[in-house]
């Protein structure tokens, strides 16, 4: 509905303007008022959504009027009626951002495109303000319910990336886009949670089916794919309390953080049971078996078993289509083990749960994941001197050369020469503390690098950050840059700069 005020000393034209609105055929309420003072008298309590008011009248002239419904209400819609003669106060009316005005008498045809327009700008008023108040909810808690709020919901909690350190910003201008071409405005309400890689949409159950909102995720989730490595939606069952609306979400983002795999990207259904602990306890009891047997074939440097015990875990953990939670434990109790293997000779640049974040967020597919893996064998068949105290020292070193060397090209044989060690060695180093080749981690500080420029200097063309940081071709540049956050560096500098406005 509509709310509108039409203040004019002509009761003629008043009753012309109330007529035009009703056969407009919007819902609506209006109220009306002879001169100014009458007008501001009803503002006290009633909120118009768009004021329609004659610049001349009787004791507070409509600019006056204007003046302090804004201040009353900042987003009211404001419209001024005007004859030839007050071309000056009109002038004064659009210095105070009126949003339109029409002459007198009123062209019918004229009007109707105005109410057009401002409803739409109204609609959008009230979304805003209605996503402020879901916002503040869950973020803060806090319920300020306006009346305008849905009584029974679904929300929907949308998720890009695995982990929020290695995700890109998802765009509340982008998801609304998308919405609004396949979903009327009035039916959801897209809201910013504390993470800016999520955004979470309520569904109002008086606007739009529970069928139609299942609809609506799948399309969101194929178009935000387009854009996105990785895209995961959990839709709730049917809700009331929207006061509950943060404990509400803290629930779907447990949950969505529980059901996330490693190679797909779906739409889930948060159906209110809880995990089976059945499940839980084979899951402890899997991962200890396979700690003993690594323990063992870690202990013993067997190459062979090793590859073969690696190939047949991967292939059980995607037959049982293991979360990506689950697979976390495996491969940090596998970690830890490897480290441990080392007799405390083998240092720790990264600790086993931040290089297991870093392995899953990198592999998109089990084949990856085992590639990974499969490159520990280096560290079983390595001599003695390639494993003990001082490989941690050399390797502190490798990255703070890179580190240093950000804004040039190095290559793996000038990094060798300039260590005076074999490109051979220096790659089994990163291997085994970093779960990475040499050039890969470079590329990897360097992307981080350009990440930091695109949300400091958003003027800066991505092509002048690429150069500066010694890539030669941009397009591969935009490749590492979408490997590593989810997005192409384009569409992150114009996500940073839409969050920021």
């Amino acid at each position: 509905m509509y709310k509108f005020l039409v203040a004019e000393d002509s009761k003629v034209i008043l009753r012309d303007i109330a007529r035009l609105i009703k056969e407009a055929g919007y819902d609506s309420f209006i109220k009306t008022a002879y001169d100014g003072e009458s007008a501001l008298e009803i503002l006290k309590d009633y909120e118009p959504d768009i004021i329609i008011t004659d610049i001349k009248m009787p004791v507070i002239d409509g600019l006056t009027l204007i003046q302090k419904a804004k201040a009353m209400y900042a987003g009211v819609k404001c419209v001024i009626i005007s004859g030839y003669a007050d071309f000056t106060f009109t002038h004064e009316a659009l210095m105070l951002q009126v949003d339109d005005y029409v002459m007198k008498p009123v062209d019918a045809v004229e009007f109707m495109d105005i109410l057009k327009k401002l409803t739409k700008e109204a609609d959008r008023n009230k979304v805003q303000k209605e996503e402020e108040v879901l916002q503040k909810i869950i973020q803060e808690g806090i319920l300020v319910n306006d009346g305008r709020l849905p009584e029974q919901y679904v929300a929907a909690l949308i998720r890009v990336g695995l982990f929020q350190q290695y995700s890109a910003p998802l765009s509340k201008e982008l998801v609304s886009g998308i919405m609004e071409q396949n979903c009327a405005v009035s039916a959801f309400r897209i809201v910013n949670t504390k993470l800016n890689s999520e955004k979470i949409v309520i569904f109002d159950l008086e606007q739009i089916s529970a069928e139609q909102i299942t609809q609506q995720a799948g399309l969101l989730l194929a178009e935000l794919r387009k854009k996105y490595t990785r895209v995961n939606i959990i839709c709730s069952a049917k809700l009331k309390d929207i006061g509950s609306l943060n404990t509400q979400y803290t629930r779907l983002s447990n949950h969505l953080g529980r059901l996330v795999m490693l190679d797909a990207g779906m739409v889930y259904k948060d159906d209110g049971n809880p995990e089976e602990r059945g499940a839980y306890i084979r899951q402890k009891e899997e991962i200890e078996v396979f700690r003993k047997k690594m323990e063992r074939i870690l202990k013993n440097r067997a190459v062979h078993d090793y590859r073969k015990e690696i190939h047949k875990s991967i292939l059980y953990w995607e037959e049982k289509q293991y979360t990506v939670v689950v697979l976390r434990k495996f491969l940090q109790t596998l970690l830890d083990e490897i480290f441990i293997a080392a007799g405390g000779s083998l240092g720790l640049a990264e600790e086993p749960g931040t290089l297991a974040d870093k392995m899953l967020n990198d592999c998109r597919k089990y084949e990856e994941l085992e590639e990974c893996l499969q490159g520990y064998a280096d560290f079983l068949s390595a001599g003695k001197e390639e494993r003990n105290g001082v490989s941690i020292e050399i390797a502190c070193k490798l990255t703070e050369y890179m580190q240093t060397n950000l804004y040039k090209n190095l290559s793996l044989q000038e990094i060798a020469d300039y260590f005076e060690i074999s490109p051979s060695y220096i790659c089994r180093i990163f291997k085994v503390y970093y779960n990475d080749t040499p050039i890969s981690y470079y590329n990897r500080i360097k992307i981080e690098e350009a990440r930091k420029m695109l949300d400091e200097y958003q003027n800066m063309r991505v092509k002048d950050i690429a150069e500066m940081l010694g890539f030669s071709d941009q397009y591969y540049f935009s490749k590492v840059f979408k490997q590593q956050f989810g997005v192409s560096p384009l569409v992150y500098k114009t996500q940073v700069k839409k969050d920021e406005n």
